[in-house]
């Protein structure tokens, strides 16, 4: 059986399409096809439901995906062996919420090129609920989430870390409380579809709160230039507030105890990309766990 044509098998099902395969591949979609029919006349078994446009894996494709991700991936580490390369050797693809790039993530991804310089990390960016299904589908290997109730069946998430959301406003609003600046002042919503729009919603709805809603963004820099400028308050999560800090602004804690949301890696269970998630999720926490001590980091430099 040839190796060629199960990497294109897994390729087709990561992408999507024959033809998006393809261009990942740098191959014709003719030979991407003629490759999976080859692999189907060994198997004597279709891989995929011809009778969709664009085709789609079969039962039989979906029940064989997995063990035929274990085979690229055994492959690849018996490449690396025989190298003689040390430390991890493949590839990953991540799904990152915005709030992440902005934080924890150009030093986790620092840490794991000096740790393990072999290990190639493709990072494409999108809201909680959108990441989710694309790990979920094979599409992606993992994905830093906001963690909104259990993960569903067949994903396992695990917390990077925990933050305060607290409520920014600008420095010269004499409001001692979040409670009479969210009963009086101009709100800035966080997009009611992301993770942390949809906690922060439950919180408010929770509170009793009526907010005078006057806009709904997901762009945490735009939300706090906004109330930056004195056109309302907003509620985002610490880390995000301090990466994003303005003098104009000053933060106030955000419900009592504070309102707090949970940042996550999310991946399929029982994954033969274990040891490289694993190797992301070290990372991920070390990362976190430095930047919510700057002192750690000035020691270590």
């Amino acid at each position: 059986m040839n190796l060629r044509h199960i990497e294109t098998f897994v390729a087709i099902a990561d992408a999507g399409s024959f033809q998006a395969a393809a261009e990942r591949l740098f191959l014709t979609q003719s030979a991407v096809s003629m490759q999976i029919k080859a692999l189907e006349d060994q198997l004597q078994a279709e891989l995929f439901d011809r009778s969709s446009r664009p085709p789609v894996l079969s039962a039989l494709g979906r029940s064989l995906l997995e063990r035929a991700r274990e085979i690229v991936a055994q492959t690849a580490a018996f490449k690396q062996a025989a190298s003689g390369r040390e430390g991890l050797f493949g590839s990953l693809t991540l799904g990152v919420i915005p709030s992440a790039t902005t934080t924890i993530l150009p030093g986790a991804l620092a840490r794991l090129r000096d740790q393990h310089p072999n290990m190639a990390v493709r990072v494409e960016g999108d809201l909680s609920t959108a990441l989710e299904t694309l790990v979920a589908d094979g599409a992606m290997d993992a994905a830093i989430v906001t963690e909104v109730g259990r993960p569903r069946s067949g994903l396992v998430n695990r917390v990077i870390y925990a933050e305060p959301l607290v409520l920014a406003v600008h420095r010269d609003d004499s409001a001692a409380s979040t409670e009479e600046l969210l009963d009086r002042a101009p709100f800035i919503r966080f997009n009611r579809g992301t993770g942390i729009g949809r906690i922060i919603d439950a919180a408010l709805q929770q509170q009793g709160a009526a907010v005078n809603e006057t806009m709904e963004l997901d762009s945490i820099p735009a939300m706090l230039m906004m109330a930056s400028r004195g056109l309302g308050v907003t509620i985002v999560p610490q880390r995000s507030f301090d990466a994003n800090r303005s003098d104009a602004l000053r933060a106030l804690p955000f419900g009592a105890p504070p309102v707090q949301r949970r940042v996550a890696l999310v991946t399929r269970r029982g994954t033969s990309k274990s040891p490289l998630t694993e190797a992301l999720f070290k990372a991920l926490v070390a990362e976190a766990e430095t930047a919510a001590d700057p002192d750690s980091r000035a020691g270590a430099a």
